[in-house]
């Protein structure tokens, strides 16, 4: 008969930066949708709103990413809401780059 091996991992705690760093990314991600929307109903007339989410996003995208990348500096934690945090929020910071650069 085949020997089955049972595997236990340790229950670790989630890292504070890592789950900051995915607030980050949900809060960047809400203020897209937002400007998105408000662009939507205004025609294209709401430069100062859109605007203003805008920065706020970016800001958002880069505190989330200093943050996930510095979380990783924990000891025996868990570093998949860091891994998760870290990458939405440089996904976030380059494509929010790449609108600004555009002119979009």
């Amino acid at each position: 008969m085949k020997r089955r091996y049972k595997y236990a991992f340790t229950k670790k705690d989630e890292t504070e930066g890592g789950f900051a760093s995915v607030v980050f990314a949900v809060s960047s991600l809400i203020l897209f949708l937002a400007a998105s929307c408000i662009s939507f109903m205004w025609e294209g007339n709401a430069e100062s709103w859109i605007g203003a989410f805008g920065v706020m996003a970016i800001l958002f995208s880069i505190c989330g990413f200093y943050i996930g990348i510095k979380s990783f500096q924990e000891k025996d934690k868990n570093y998949r809401l860091s891994v998760l945090g870290a990458m939405a929020n440089g996904i976030f910071v380059v494509g929010w780059l790449a609108l600004f650069l555009m002119g979009v």
